[in-house]
């Protein structure tokens, strides 16, 4: 996984930043998840060979992203590699979520970027529209709840929501299944 931290400034990352449009404005939009898996592999993505992303979801830097066995992006999502994002086995990221791994140091005169992965533990579930914010870890089996706004880690088994997600429960039974394939032309 190679993250924008890791480029420095000038023709490189803004040709790898050019690669994550062509993505975003074309290949995001090919109803073949086989064909999307392949060009997204090429650009440095690491992609297990039963785990998705759906149609529709931006992919802003390909090469900081990982995404471990029988997971799944939803569509409308955004995934922001710039910082690196890693997301484990069976994982569910449900559409239009966010997982956003830039920022600005806003006491900076300059305003500068600054970019921290995203980490999304094993049987994690992210919920439709939920944004998961720069330097977060979602724990195992954790559920972040549909509209909820993460700026903190999040324990495992726990179930959080609302903005500032907060815990709102845990879990008790230990999540133990495979994700499913999706239909062909998701």
């Amino acid at each position: 996984m190679i993250t924008i931290n890791d480029v420095p400034k000038g023709l490189k990352r803004k040709f790898f930043n050019s690669i994550g449009l062509l993505l975003n404005m074309s290949i995001s939009h090919v109803p073949s998840r086989h064909f999307r898996r392949f060009f997204y592999r090429l650009c440095g993505t690491e992609i297990a060979s039963n785990s998705v992303i759906f149609r529709t979801a931006d992919v802003l830097w390909p090469m900081g992203i990982h995404i471990g066995k029988g997971s799944s992006i939803g569509a409308h999502c955004l995934v922001d590699g710039r910082g690196g994002v890693s997301v484990g086995n069976n994982v569910t990221v449900a559409g239009n979520s966010k997982l956003i791994t830039g920022s600005h140091d806003i006491e900076d005169n300059n305003f500068t970027a600054v970019f921290k992965p995203i980490v999304i533990e094993d049987y994690a579930w992210v919920c439709t529209g939920a944004t998961i914010l720069q330097g977060v870890t979602i724990g195992r089996g954790a559920v972040v709840c549909a509209g909820a706004v993460v700026t903190k880690d999040v324990p495992a088994m726990s179930v959080v929501g609302g903005v500032p997600a907060k815990i709102i429960k845990n879990r008790i039974t230990e999540p133990d299944f495979i994700g499913e394939v999706s239909p062909p032309l998701f």
